[in-house]
């Protein structure tokens, strides 16, 4: 009988030149955790899929990654990388990071919601999100509660798309992102997962995890946030300024309420925040790097 081979960690992402969804096999240190999307939290996708994507398009065009853009937790993930993976990190000419998630003082209560996550991500709950949410009474309910975890900025919220909204909120952030935020703001310290003092040993080597080095991050990056944003906090933003050593531009979006989902969702957004982003990629120079004391 033929000895058939370990089963090997799978994980996805998106095929950028189809836009179909593939699956990369990707063979773990055995004393890593699984990657089920719930169990996949920005460690891994930091180190494998952000390392793989930026690999990829680099070796396709034969040339650097011109510009890199996150927002929430995609910028969590990039520095993730750019810390453990340098010498991919240099691949990239420039990043941009819309809402920065670098937690310590957030103001929103989604970090009281851990207790419950999976409850959160039911089948359940994506029912309500995608049924109760779409109508006109239920649909401004909804909003009103969602507006106290990110900000409430309705003269930019386009209620049609609120169904489409919430259902991609749930999608993106795994069950243990959430966890590892909420473990940020307890150690106020930007470092890798948790798992408790004798798994750390075991993972890595030390009872405590360790911290990420922000300080070696030398890509030029842009911060863009928002005074309206619950999630991320102006005083967070400031401690990320000081540490990351070359930010080229630091930007507050002329928006009083501008919200976290504003940099993607809001209508006044190709003004508000794309075209200040357009010519930053074009080399303007905008004389908007300041010291924020």
């Amino acid at each position: 009988m033929k000895k058939s081979k370990s089963p090997a960690k799978t994980r996805r992402r998106e095929n950028i030149t189809t836009g179909k969804r593939d699956v990369l096999t990707k063979r773990l240190p055995s004393a890593t955790v699984d990657v089920t999307e719930d169990a996949k939290g920005f460690d891994e996708i930091g180190i494998y899929d952000v390392s793989a994507m930026v690999t990829f398009i680099t070796n396709l065009r034969s040339q650097p990654l011109h510009t890199c853009v996150g927002h929430s937790m995609g910028t969590t993930c990039f520095y993730v990388m750019a810390s453990e993976r340098p010498e991919i990190a240099r691949m990239v000419k420039m990043m941009f990071n819309f809402g920065p998630v670098f937690l310590n003082h957030m103001q929103s209560p989604i970090r009281f919601l851990v207790p419950i996550r999976r409850m959160i991500k039911s089948d359940f709950v994506r029912f309500l999100l995608k049924n109760i949410c779409d109508q006109n009474i239920t649909g401004k309910i909804c909003y009103n509660i969602m507006s106290v975890i990110w900000g409430d900025d309705r003269e930019q919220f386009n209620y049609t798309l609120q169904p489409i909204i919430l259902s991609d909120f749930l999608d993106v952030v795994s069950v243990k992102a959430m966890e590892h935020y909420v473990q940020e703001i307890h150690s106020g310290k930007f470092r890798k997962y948790d798992y408790g003092r004798a798994r750390n040993q075991l993972i890595y080597n030390s009872a405590e995890p360790p911290d990420y080095n922000l300080a070696n991050i030398t890509v030029p990056s842009a911060l863009f946030y928002g005074s309206g944003d619950l999630l991320v906090n102006i005083v967070d933003v400031k401690r990320l300024y000081r540490i990351l050593p070359n930010v080229v531009d630091l930007y507050e979006v002329p928006w009083s309420k501008f919200n976290h989902l504003d940099f993607i969702w809001a209508k006044d957004a190709p003004k508000l925040v794309y075209e200040r982003a357009f010519k930053l990629m074009k080399n303007t120079n905008l004389n908007n790097v300041i010291s924020i004391g």
